[in-house]
């Protein structure tokens, strides 16, 4: 009841905030988290949607800033992820409210495209709205973000809403799992980051598992060139770049899916692959895949306790797959990959539709996995934090999205993300207490000391 909430807030600013909601005196405008209903609900063009909902006449800035401009006379139903994402955010922005709620925007959109996404929400604190934003990608709320609240609970079962923390603080103690000023401990285990996480420095990878020549693939409308490269054993590859550049082109070929038309792959190498889409129309118990993955039964077996106790995926097993949500599909692709008894593994964008828990746990989980075992990954992937985590070395894809790609050779992490942060025009810090990888907030004192000394990302 209204009179309740009233009273609990009496004495807050939320107070007279929950009046006004309670008078209808709040406009809100929100972005929903599934954009695949926006194209269910809404018959037309992009061009037609911006044009009925734009109340600010800010339709034309936003096409320009969330690179919607060859998508204006394109049906809603023919648009993709990342197209849908980003006019769903246009649709919401350019409504005249008070009040904003972004639900997940960075889904379907790689690394430059959520930076856009953040500037254009960034743009309506500037300009006096309320904001609210749930985001499972730490770098896009670290780098939005004033203030959080950490969410905590059961799943499926009830939430809890911790009062209001600034950024860094509301962060780290996420990772802590442990809120201090309302002592309360959320999780068993804190989320820890340290040096030898994010540097190659004190970890001897060994010898080649795999090499590639210059590698070309061309398409009646599109071309990718690839520079040599190899992976090694127990390294961690991660691909970086826009979308449409063809990352997956490359994954697909080292994979022996698809073939260059120059270049030839070793196919000595036994290799396992996550595909970047992922489908659930099959009508088969998860134990029953995990098994087959497995050429065994799994139950009882090491690699139980090896891959699926870590990833939490036990309580799935008699779950039908066409049952499974989208973290739960990705959590189970990625166990299906790793029982495989091959020496390298190939995944594509292994943090999508998972938590920020579940990204953490996954990230470590492989990085640990390739070592401990002696394996080789490819891993291809838009979080920026995960990437961080995870990668011994980079590929950095350039180019001209949906026209021509070009690849790098592998390089040496700090070198390959100090050049990715220099195209975002972004600059990274590491905190000093959860020594976490930090974006610093542009035009920032340490955003501009950092740029003009040529270190975008941090020095270890």
């Amino acid at each position: 009841e209204w009179d309740d909430i009233l009273k609990y807030y009496s004495g807050t600013e939320l107070k007279s905030h929950f009046e006004k909601i309670k008078n209808g005196e709040i406009k809100a405008s929100i972005k929903p988290q599934q954009v695949y209903n926006v194209a269910q609900a809404f018959d037309g063009t992009t061009k037609e949607l911006l044009e009925k909902y734009d109340e600010r006449g800010v339709s034309r800035d936003l096409i320009e800033e969330l690179g919607l401009k060859n998508s204006l006379e394109n049906n809603l139903k023919e648009l993709s992820g990342g197209e849908l994402q980003r006019l769903a955010v246009a649709v919401a922005t350019s409504k005249d409210a008070d009040f904003y709620f972004f639900d997940e925007p960075s889904s379907y959109n790689d690394v430059f495209q959520r930076t856009g996404v953040a500037r254009v929400i960034q743009g309506l604190a500037k300009i006096g709205k309320s904001v609210m934003v749930v985001e499972h990608d730490l770098t896009l709320l670290d780098f939005l973000s004033d203030y959080i609240d950490v969410l905590y609970g059961e799943p499926a079962a009830y939430g809890i809403v911790s009062n209001i923390l600034s950024t860094k603080v509301g962060i780290n103690v996420f990772l802590d799992g442990y809120l201090p000023t309302e002592n309360v401990r959320f999780r068993d285990k804190k989320f820890t980051f340290d040096s030898s996480a994010t540097t190659t420095e004190n970890f001897q990878v060994g010898d080649e598992v795999i090499s590639y020549p210059l590698l070309e693939k061309k398409f009646p409308a599109f071309s990718v060139k690839i520079d040599p490269g190899r992976v090694r054993k127990g390294e961690v590859l991660g691909i970086m770049g826009a979308n449409a550049l063809g990352k997956t082109t490359m994954m697909k070929m080292i994979a022996g899916v698809e073939k260059p038309d120059t270049g030839e792959i070793d196919k000595k190498v036994k290799m396992a692959y996550k595909p970047q889409y992922l489908t659930n129309d099959i009508d088969v118990e998860v134990i029953d895949l995990l098994d087959k993955a497995n050429e065994g039964p799994i139950q009882g077996s090491m690699e139980e306790d090896q891959i699926l106790d870590p990833l939490k995926i036990k309580k799935l097993y008699n779950k039908s797959v066409n049952n499974l949500s989208g973290g739960e599909l990705q959590k189970v692709a990625v166990a299906s990959c790793l029982l495989q008894k091959v020496d390298l593994y190939a995944l594509d964008e292994p943090s999508a539709f998972l938590d920020v828990e579940d990204r953490i746990a996954v990230a470590k989980f492989l990085q640990k996995f390739v070592r401990s075992f002696g394996k080789s990954a490819i891993v291809i992937d838009h979080d920026l934090q995960l990437m961080d985590l995870i990668s011994d070395s980079m590929i950095i894809f350039e180019g001209e999205s949906g026209k021509a790609g070009k690849a790098t050779s592998p390089m040496p992490k700090p070198e390959a993300m100090n050049r990715f942060l220099r195209s975002l025009d972004m600059s990274f810090r590491r905190d000093e207490k959860s020594l976490r990888p930090r974006v610093n907030k542009i035009e920032s004192r340490l955003d501009k000391d950092q740029k003009a000394s040529g270190n975008f990302y941090y020095k270890h």
